[in-house]
């Protein structure tokens, strides 16, 4: 799981750094949508051949691969490099969307939690 994790932070920020400097967009709501909804895509990107391979690994018959290395080497020999992107669309669908959702919550919880902090520290 850090894989995937890792992959949605570091591409959120980089994906959002990237459309604010470049003036494409705004930091609002439709900047943290496209930030997320792209961090979703290149997750899965990243995570599913790892997710293919250790599903077959562990659904395999005793014994029928040696290792996972093993699973990942004969698939490619086997079925070639799309192999290991087999279910690419539900698996994006449900990244894309868990990232749309955590992404954007997070981003209007911290605007919500500035404002509240600055309303704290003005004379009243």
């Amino acid at each position: 799981d850090a894989l995937p994790i890792c992959t949605e932070l570091v591409t959120y920020d980089l994906i959002k750094d990237m459309l604010l400097k470049s003036n494409l967009m705004t930091d609002t709501l439709p900047c943290h949508f496209t930030s997320a909804f792209g961090a979703g895509f290149c997750t899965t990107v990243i995570a599913s051949p790892v997710d293919v391979v250790k599903t077959r690994y562990m659904n395999s018959a005793p014994g029928h691969y040696g290792s996972a290395i093993n699973c990942a080497l004969t698939m490619f020999r086997k079925e070639g490099p799309l192999a290991f992107y087999k279910g690419f669309m539900p698996s994006f669908l449900r990244l894309g969307s868990w990232n749309v959702v955590m992404f954007v919550t997070y981003e209007q919880l911290k605007r919500a939690m500035m404002q509240a902090h600055v309303s704290w520290g003005s004379p009243h």
